[in-house]
């Protein structure tokens, strides 16, 4: 790698639209934080699972280490059995430990240094024991093993991707076009209300709905998130790549800063669409609210016995107190009004993802929004990059 002299180029250079200069790291510490902080932790050099990302976690995942403890407690049994359970349960925990630490020659107090392999097949296999051993629950054993490698991905894939991070940046982002892109959504808004209320207002999706299911509510919104997801990933990969390649041009020593492996290209895309993601849930969430309320002062007790709905399992009733010759008005908040709302929502947030796909204007508008924040990334990146040893010339290999 070739190593730039860091007085031979100026450090801040001016944003090409807002003319500002940006504050551009001056260590490696404060670049890594930065591209944590936006979302792209996988371009810190020497990223690795059992320092970056399940070290890290490490705190969170002894607290469900010891939340698992409860696998001994049986509800059948008398408190002072129970705690004893407890005690031993902690106790077969500590002597697991000892016990991994002698074999792998260490002392058997020693404290864990990473969260390697090791310490991951112990947490997802000692804790397993408890109810085997206090109980015979081979069910509940097999659960607590699955339970504890789904999380583990979780982990994985939020810590490893910065999904928090990319959560925050996409929620100031909504916050701001909201603001900025009115006109857009004004423009989408219509479309989305007219499917929606025609949707909302028809007796048969009420029927549906309040004959259905708890377990078919969960398996259609399932269904539905996995549409919206698919549309929003068919996308991401040819725009990360695009945004990548506009903002490399804007910045100075932008091509060698955007020479990104498949892993932190993978991080771009998972970053970008998080932020599209965010932007479908919010859209939902509001449809949801405003038909809640809607439903609530239209869809009357009077109305539902007319469209032969029972309104659910249970119901919620809300006296509205009048006054200066008004009568009052009692409103309904149903399960059926619930479910109805949030299918409602989801069919929205669905629509509301194709459309923003299939929108040139709406496109343009995110990869610049997107474009932005890159050539602040590819700043850092390329300062980070000096102060870095790092094996630039064939990225793709790793």
């Amino acid at each position: 790698m070739t190593v730039h002299d860091d007085a031979s180029e100026p450090d801040d250079v001016a944003h090409p639209e807002t003319g500002r200069t940006p504050d551009v790291p001056v260590d490696a510490a404060a670049c890594e934080r930065f591209f944590r902080r936006n979302g792209l932790p996988l371009l810190v050099e020497g990223h690795s699972l059992d320092r970056d990302v399940f070290g890290r976690s490490a705190p969170f995942l002894l607290v469900v280490l010891l939340a698992e403890l409860s696998g001994a407690v049986r509800m059948g049994w008398p408190a002072w059995a129970n705690v004893l359970a407890l005690l031993g349960g902690a106790a077969l925990v500590g002597a697991a430990y000892a016990a991994l630490n002698v074999l792998r020659g260490r002392r058997w107090t020693t404290l864990p240094q990473s969260v390697g392999l090791p310490e991951l097949a112990f947490f997802v296999l000692v804790p397993a024991l408890l109810p085997l051993v206090f109980g015979g629950q081979w069910v509940d054993a097999l659960v607590t093993v699955v339970g504890n490698l789904v999380l583990l991905g979780v982990v994985r894939v939020v810590v490893g991707y910065g999904v928090l991070s990319s959560l925050w940046w996409g929620l100031a982002r909504v916050v701001d076009e909201l603001g900025a892109s009115l006109l857009r959504l004004v423009r989408l808004l219509p479309l989305l209300l007219v499917f929606s209320l025609v949707l909302f207002y028809n007796a048969e999706v009420w029927q549906v709905f309040d004959r259905t299911h708890g377990v078919a509510d969960l398996v259609l919104g399932g269904f539905f998130l996995l549409l919206v997801v698919l549309f929003v990933a068919l996308r991401v990969p040819g725009e990360a790549r695009e945004s990548l390649a506009d903002a490399a041009a804007d910045v100075p020593d932008g091509e060698l800063a955007a020479r990104f492996s498949r892993r932190q290209m993978a991080n771009l895309a998972a970053m970008i669409a998080t932020s599209q993601l965010l932007q479908v849930l919010v859209v939902s969430l509001g449809m949801g609210v405003f038909f809640m309320a809607l439903g609530t002062l239209t869809v009357t007790p009077e109305v539902m016995a007319l469209w032969d709905v029972d309104g659910g399992t249970w119901q919620r009733t809300v006296e509205l107190a009048g006054g200066s010759g008004v009568e009052g008005a009692q409103l309904v908040v149903t399960q059926t009004l619930l479910r109805v709302s949030v299918a409602i929502a989801t069919f929205t947030g669905l629509y509301y993802a194709i459309s923003v796909q299939v929108d040139a204007v709406y496109r343009e508008e995110f990869v610049e929004g997107i474009g932005t924040q890159l050539r602040d990334v590819l700043r850092t990146r390329a300062r980070y990059l000096t102060l870095v040893p790092r094996e630039i010339d064939a990225p793709a290999a790793r």
